[in-house]
């Protein structure tokens, strides 16, 4: 039986607050098709784009990644361009969708009904406030046909825009860094907490297991709790939390007791979704979840959890609460002296917004309250916001926690670490993650240090001497005062670049390239871009100093793949790597490196895949090519 469940995630699909794209725009042949050669294998591309972007959800991603293959052969297509852009939009790529989209206007400025709207949300993500707030304007106030809903978020949008031009003013001094691919992985990551001893970190993960049959209706794989040990500063590879908290359902971790014996989780079945709570047997696996006894379950979906750390009171969020103000609210109960609890409570307008809120926790003392919400002053989708108590125990109005911890894109469950003041965990689905939503560890620095220059010392006052009966008494001068001790400032995240250009080795003409950047450790595409048409220049981020193979792309081109090892006292900023690729031509050879066999043993080394794949991608990309393949052996074996 397949379950279509009523979710956590089901919110968590709406955190990037882009309505899917209305307009049906299709790339014609004849417009398309800018000659012969490469033509055939770039509307391929295009047909294949097609159908995952019909599809929607996370076939977005491939729908991006097919027309940016197309868009090589040409990026002049108006059409092309849109579609490369609002899947880029919809899918995990969205800092590259605003490129796509003002060229696709520029070209043709009525390419879509919602070219401006899709634009302006491209370039809030790209934290271009001003220009998004220009496109919106000039959306609002042309005459193309707009849904009711796209108006509604356009005008919400402009109030984001101009929130995150006051708020990304003062920027926080914060290291944040992504946990690594022992925890997240292409798929979601969320809703984190850790044991009392911050030794143990328990998640939700929507990655495919073997037994996850088909995806679900939003496309992605059921949630399941996984848990990763820490070993002094790193974190161990997750493993799923326990066969009982591994289910056909859907399982979210939410609260752990300071005992770290009881957890609280969301569970969600065929008909919305509760809370309950596992218990630690005499082994110490988790049994199965029980129905937990507070009152707080209903017919809607609950799906945030928390107890404050007096244990006398509990935090939730519910779809389905009396005196809902708008979306998902935050609600609470307290405990009665009968050891009974009250009935649910509606946390008020100073916390709730009329749009969702999210991820309710407390801070170690229980003096304040975090959660997420799309509404007060939120700069795009989910911010983190927090409220202190007041003197009379009422919880103070609610303030946004700043940039660059919020973005445009969606942060979410806020949670202290238990065992460092400075320092906490969060979820976002920003940009240079490993796909989807993943869990970043952060640490507040501390203040820049303030240089104290003080004036130059006076010149010393000549010594004084004066004769007494022979007795000659010298007056001492004091030594100047020590310098101001200056703390060293904390070393800045580095941030480097990859740039360089593409060019035909014949002609030494610019090329049109996709590049991708794969991590080698855990050989995912942390980056893609493709170069300039005009000088074939590229520039992309790199999240790290570390080894990555770089593989290119073109029409008429044979695909080239290079490695580059950036050792950790790199000096600078950026890395340069230019490279020239062969066009396909008969009698051209290319040298395929390392493929290597295993002495004596017809068994290809590990070494050889990359290569493999290279000429594969070679032959992919040029299926009318005939390939001659010719190799070579050593000496070495025990046959001659």
């Amino acid at each position: 039986m397949r379950y279509y469940i009523q979710l956590l995630i089901a919110v968590i699909l709406l955190f990037s607050s882009v309505l899917e794209a209305q307009t049906d725009v299709s790339v014609r042949r004849k417009d398309f098709k800018a000659g012969k050669s490469g033509f055939d294998v770039a509307w391929k591309h295009i047909k294949d784009g097609d159908s995952y972007y019909t599809e929607k959800g996370v076939w977005y991603n491939f729908a991006f990644d097919e027309y940016l293959k197309a868009i090589v052969y040409n990026s002049s297509d108006a059409e092309l361009n849109y579609k490369t852009g609002a899947s880029a939009l919809f899918s995990d790529k969205k800092e590259e969708a605003a490129g796509f989209l003002l060229k696709a206007y520029e070209l043709k400025n009525d390419v879509a009904e919602d070219i401006l709207f899709l634009t302006g949300r491209a370039l809030q993500y790209a934290g271009r406030f001003s220009e998004a707030i220009e496109k919106f304007n000039v959306y609002l106030t042309s005459h193309v046909k707009k849904s009711k809903e796209n108006i509604i978020m356009a005008k919400r949008c402009i109030e984001e825009c101009n929130s995150a031009l006051i708020i990304t003013k003062d920027t926080m001094r914060i290291a944040i860094n992504n946990m690594g691919a022992n925890i997240n992985s292409n798929s979601d990551e969320y809703s984190e907490i850790l044991s009392a001893d911050g030794k143990t970190l328990y998640f939700a993960s929507r990655r495919e297991l073997p037994n996850s049959g088909s995806r679900y209706n939003d496309t992605k794989f059921d949630e399941n709790i996984f848990l990763s040990q820490r070993n002094n500063k790193t974190w161990t590879l997750a493993q799923t939390a326990g066969k009982d908290l591994v289910t056909k359902f859907c399982e979210t971790p939410l609260y752990i007791n300071p005992a770290n014996d009881r957890l609280y989780i969301y569970a969600g079945y065929e008909k919305g979704g509760d809370i309950k709570v596992s218990v630690k047997n005499k082994k110490g696996d988790w049994k199965a979840p029980e129905t937990i006894p507070f009152g707080i379950n209903s017919k809607g979906s609950e799906t945030s959890f928390t107890f404050a750390p007096s244990g006398n009171e509990i935090y939730f969020v519910t779809d389905n609460g009396k005196d809902n103000i708008g979306g998902k609210d935050i609600y609470f109960i307290k405990k009665l002296s009968d050891r009974k609890w009250s009935k649910p409570q509606n946390a008020g307008p100073v916390i709730n917004s009329i749009y969702d809120e999210e991820s309710v926790r407390f801070s170690k003392k229980g003096d304040t309250l975090w959660f997420s919400s799309k509404g007060h002053n939120s700069i795009g989708g989910f911010d983190i916001f927090y409220s202190v108590k007041n003197k009379i125990g009422a919880w103070d109005s609610v303030k946004n926690y700043g940039y660059p911890v919020n973005t445009p894109w969606d942060e979410l469950f806020y949670f202290p670490a238990p065992d460092a003041d400075s320092s906490f965990y969060f979820v976002s689905n920003r940009s240079g993650g490993f796909g989807g939503l993943d869990i970043y560890q952060s640490r507040i620095l501390p203040p820049k240090p303030v240089v104290v220059v003080l004036p130059p010392p006076p010149p010393p006052k000549p010594d004084t001497i004066i004769i007494r009966d022979t007795v000659v008494v010298i007056k001492e001068v004091a030594p100047p005062p020590p310098a101001p001790v200056v703390q060293p400032e904390p070393v800045p995240e580095p941030v480097l670049f990859l740039i360089g250009k593409i060019i035909d080795s014949d002609s030494g003409e610019p090329v049109i390239a996709k590049i991708d950047i794969i991590d080698i450790t855990s050989n995912l595409v942390v980056g893609t871009t493709a170069s300039s048409d005009a000088d074939g220049s590229y520039r992309v981020k790199l999240p790290a100093k570390k080894s990555y193979m770089v593989d290119l792309r073109a029409t008429g081109f044979l695909s080239d793949m290079k490695r580059i090892d950036i050792p950790d006292n790199w000096p600078k900023d950026v890395y340069n790597l230019n490279i020239d690729l062969i066009k396909v031509k008969v009698g051209k050879k290319v040298v395929l490196n390392n493929i290597l066999f295993e002495t004596g043993k017809a068994i290809l080394t590990a070494g050889s895949a990359a290569e493999l794949d290279r000429l594969l991608n070679i032959m992919l990309d040029n299926p009318q090519m005939k390939i001659e393949i010719s190799g070579h052996t050593d000496k070495t074996g025990s046959e001659p």
